[in-house]
C-alpha cells in the first residue's frame, strides 16, 4: 500500500543541495537550478507544475529528472532534456489518484545533470489533497447525463429511473486551482481513474433507484451480485462473469438472480429451455458446466467440463467438440469466432458420443456463405479433416482440400438457407472421430414480434431487431430517409458513406449497388458496396469496385469493435470518385468505445486487400501502394508485404482526425495511398 507521508514528517521545502565539488576533476561543472512558479501543493489527479531554469557555466547540460515519490515509492517521473544553458523548462508532473490514499505530503525531487554526470538535486514536499467536489457528473453510454450531489464527504449519489444495466463513466469539475478534470472508468474489474470502460452499474430491473460513488474509496453502487441455483458468480473481467455447476442432468431446473435485463438475454436453445414461470430448464446431456455469462453481449456460453476444466474431444468420440471459423457465432452472427483460439463455440452434449448446435438463419448462421470446422479442442490441434467427417446433409457439404479447405463446412451449391429458420446442425461420433457423421436439419421458424425500420420506404431486413440490412442501387448525392424502429441522431454515420443534415443523410460514393446497415447494438448507419445478388463486391480490375481492410489497429464504428485479421469481417473502403477510395478515422486508444475513433493512435497494422477474404487479390510486396502527398508523416507501406504502420516514432493524436486516400486512376497496379490530418 502506498502512503502519503504526514504533515508532521514533511520534509522542509527549498533546501537539500548535493553537488560535487569544483575541483573534481572526474566530474567537472557546475550545474543549477533556479526554480519558479512552485505552489508546493496539487490535487490527487492533477498536472503538479513548475519551471526550472537550468545553467551550467562551464559545461554543458545533460537532462532535469523530476520523481514524485509516495513515501519512499516512486509513482510519477519525467525526464527533460536540457539543451542551452540559461533556459527555463517546464516541468509537469501527473499526481496519481489512487484509492484509499489519505490527504498528506508527497516528495519532489529535481536532479540537474550536466554531460560528465555532474549532479545538482532539490527536494521538495508536495501537500497532496482530494478536491472536495460540490458534485460529479453521471454520464452514461446513451449520452444522458446526470448530477450526482454531495451528500458527505468524499460521496456523492444520484436517484433518478434508470435501465436494469447503467454503464456510464463519472466525471468531476475542475478543482479551484486545478488544471484538469478528473474522470473514473473501468479498468480490470474495477473503478479507476481514466478507466478506458463505462463502470456497469447494474440493479438487475429497471425503475427508481440510487447509483453512488465515493471519491476517496473509489467504491461504487449499485453492482448485482449475479447467481444461478443460488451459486455466485465470479468476476472473471469487466463483462464476464462466471460459475461451475456440478452433475447437472437433462431436465434440472435452472434460476437465474440479478442479471440485468434478463427478458432481453438471447439463451441458446440447446441449454435452456423457458419454463414460463421464471424458471429454465437445463437441455443438454448429464455433466459438469461451466456457465460464463457476457452482459455485455447479454448471453451465456456454457461449456461441458471433463475433470474440472473444458473439455476436449477424444478418438473414441466422447468429451467436447469445437467449432472455429466463419459464418457461425454466439449470440449473433457478429460475433463468429474465426480462427482465433480461445474463441470457439463449445457444442451442446447430447450423450457421449453426440454433440449439436442449434442456429437461425440470419441470427447466428450466414444464409449465403459458411465456412467453419470442429476441432478437437478450442483452438488448433486435433481437428476433423474431410476423411474422417462424412456429410449425411444436402445443405452442407465437408471441404476434401480440393475446391474447399479440408474439412471446412460449407453451403452446398445452390443452397441458401432461409432467415429465421431454424436449424440443428449434429456431429456423431457414435463410431469414433475417424467415422463421424454430419447431419442437419430444419427445426421450424424462429418467431419474434419484428420492429421494422424502412430505408426510403423500404422495410429493410432483420432477424433480431437490432441490425437491419438492404441491398439497394443508389445514386451519388441521393437523400436517404429511415423510418420506423430507428432514431438515426443516435447513431454514428459513417462520414465517407453519408454526410448528415438533421435526419436526411446524403449518399457520397459513387453509384452503385450497396448494402445499407443500420446497426443498433453497436450504433452506426454504414453500408458496403456489392453486387445485386448482395454478395459483396471486390475491386476491379479497371480499379472500381472496392477496397477492404483487414487487420489490426482499426475498427467500425470505435475500436472497441477492431477487425483483426478476420475473412470477411473487413470494412469496406467507399468509392467517393471513380477510382479513389477513402476512409476517414479518428485517432483513439486500443479498444476505445468512443464513435469515430476507428485508428488506434499508437499502433496499426493492416492491409488493403481486393475483396474481403484472403483471397483474390491484395496491396502486398508485388503490388505496394507508393506514399505520396504527406503519407509518408503519418504511415509507413511495408516493402515485404504492403502492410501499413505507422511512421518511425510516429504517434497519431488523440481525437484528431486523419483521412486515407488510394488513387488507383493510373490502374490498379499503379496506386497511390495519401494520409493527411483534417
Amino acid at each position: 500500500m502506498k502512503y502519503l507521508k504526514s504533515i508532521a514528517m514533511i520534509l522542509a521545502l527549498g533546501g537539500l543541495m548535493v553537488s560535487c565539488k569544483d575541483d573534481d576533476v572526474k566530474n567537472p561543472g557546475n550545474p543549477v537550478m533556479d526554480i519558479t512558479g512552485y505552489a508546493g501543493s496539487a490535487y490527487f489527479g492533477d498536472i503538479l507544475h513548475l519551471d526550472v531554469k537550468a545553467s551550467d557555466s562551464s559545461v554543458p547540460l545533460s537532462t532535469i529528472h523530476a520523481e514524485l515519490y509516495f513515501d519512499s515509492e516512486l509513482v510519477g517521473e519525467q525526464v527533460i532534456r536540457t539543451k542551452e544553458s540559461g533556459a527555463t523548462y517546464p516541468v509537469d508532473i501527473e499526481i496519481p489518484y489512487i484509492a484509499n490514499i489519505p490527504d498528506g505530503q508527497a516528495t519532489l525531487r529535481l536532479t540537474l545533470q550536466n554531460i560528465n554526470f555532474t549532479i545538482t538535486e532539490e527536494i521538495l514536499g508536495v501537500d497532496v489533497s482530494h478536491a472536495d467536489y460540490p458534485y460529479l457528473t453521471l454520464v452514461a453510454d446513451d449520452g444522458n447525463e446526470y448530477r450526482m450531489e454531495r451528500v458527505s464527504m468524499y460521496n456523492y449519489e444520484v436517484t433518478e429511473s434508470f435501465p436494469g444495466q447503467m454503464p456510464a463513466m463519472i466525471v468531476a469539475p475542475a478543482a479551484e486551482g486545478a488544471t484538469r478534470e478528473v474522470t473514473w472508468g473501468y479498468e480490470g474489474g474495477e473503478i479507476t481513474v481514466n478507466g478506458q470502460k463505462s463502470i456497469p452499474f447494474t440493479n438487475g430491473s429497471a425503475g427508481t433507484y440510487t447509483i453512488s460513488f465515493n471519491t476517496f474509496t473509489m467504491e461504487g453502487a449499485p453492482f448485482t451480485e449475479l447467481t444461478i441455483n443460488d451459486m455466485l458468480l465470479s468476476q472473471v473481467d469487466d463483462n464476464i462473469f462466471e460459475v461451475d455447476i456440478p452433475s447437472l442432468a437433462k431436465g434440472d431446473a435452472l434460476n437465474f438472480s440479478g442479471f440485468p435485463n434478463f427478458d432481453q438475454w438471447w439463451l441458446n436453445p440447446d441449454f435452456f429451455q423457458d419454463n414460463n414461470d421464471g424458471t429454465y430448464s437445463f437441455m443438454a446431456y448429464d455433466g459438469d458446466y461451466r456457465f460464463i455469462a457476457d452482459t455485455g453481449k447479454q448471453y451465456i456460453k456454457v461449456v461441458k467440463l471433463v475433470g474440472g476444466v473444458p473439455g476436449t474431444l477424444s478418438q473414441d468420440g466422447t468429451g467436447l467438440p469445437w467449432i472455429l471459423g466463419d459464418g457461425i457465432g454466439y449470440p449473433k452472427l457478429s460475433n463468429a469466432p474465426g480462427w482465433n483460439p480461445g474463441a470457439g463455440i463449445p457444442m451442446a452434449p447430447q450423450s457421449d458420443y453426440v454433440y449439436q448446435v442449434t442456429v437461425v438463419g440470419g441470427l447466428n448462421i450466414d444464409v449465403k456463405s459458411i465456412n467453419f470446422k470442429f476441432f478437437g479442442q478450442d483452438g488448433w490441434g486435433t481437428e476433423l479433416t474431410g476423411t474422417m467427417l462424412t456429410s449425411e446433409t444436402n445443405l452442407i457439404g465437408v471441404g476434401d482440400g480440393d475446391t474447399h479447405d479440408n474439412g471446412n463446412l460449407y453451403l452446398n451449391d445452390g443452397v441458401e438457407l432461409e432467415a429465421n429458420t431454424i436449424y440443428v446442425i449434429t456431429l456423431d461420433c457414435t463410431n469414433g472421430i475417424d467415422n463421424a457423421i454430419l447431419k442437419a436439419e430444419v427445426a421450424g421458424e424462429n418467431e419474434f414480434e419484428e420492429k421494422p425500420v424502412s430505408l426510403n420506404g423500404t422495410e429493410m431486413n432483420t432477424t433480431d431487431n437490432s441490425t437491419y440490412s438492404l441491398v439497394v442501387s443508389l445514386n451519388q448525392g441521393e437523400t436517404l430517409t429511415f423510418t420506423g424502429d430507428v432514431n438515426v441522431s443516435d447513431l454514428y454515420i459513417d462520414p465517407d458513406y453519408y454526410t448528415v443534415s438533421g435526419d436526411i443523410l446524403t449518399f457520397i460514393p459513387v453509384s452503385g449497388y450497396y448494402n445499407v446497415v443500420v446497426n443498433k447494438e453497436k450504433g452506426y448507419i454504414g453500408a458496403y458496396r456489392c453486387n445485386e445478388n448482395g454478395s459483396a463486391m471486390s475491386l476491379q480490375d479497371d480499379g472500381t469496385g472496392a477496397i477492404w481492410i483487414i487487420g489490426e489497429g482499426f475498427g467500425n464504428p470505435s475500436l472497441q469493435y477492431q477487425i483483426g485479421w478476420t475473412p470477411e469481417n473487413g470494412y469496406c473502403m467507399p468509392e467517393v470518385s471513380p477510382k479513389v477510395f477513402r476512409v476517414t478515422a479518428t485517432a483513439g486508444e486500443a479498444l476505445s468505445s468512443t464513435p469515430g475513433q476507428r485508428i488506434q493512435n499508437d499502433a496499426i497494422n493492416f492491409k488493403f486487400f481486393y475483396i474481403n477474404a484472403w483471397d483474390n487479390g491484395e496491396f502486398g510486396a508485388n503490388n505496394l501502394l507508393t506514399e505520396t502527398g504527406t503519407a509518408s508523416d503519418y504511415i509507413s507501406v511495408g516493402q515485404s508485404d504492403g502492410n501499413i504502420s505507422l511512421a518511425a516514432g510516429v504517434a497519431l493524436e488523440v481525437g484528431a482526425t486523419y483521412q486515407f486516400t488510394i488513387d488507383l486512376t493510373a490502374g490498379v497496379e499503379s496506386g497511390t495511398i495519401d494520409v493527411v490530418k483534417l
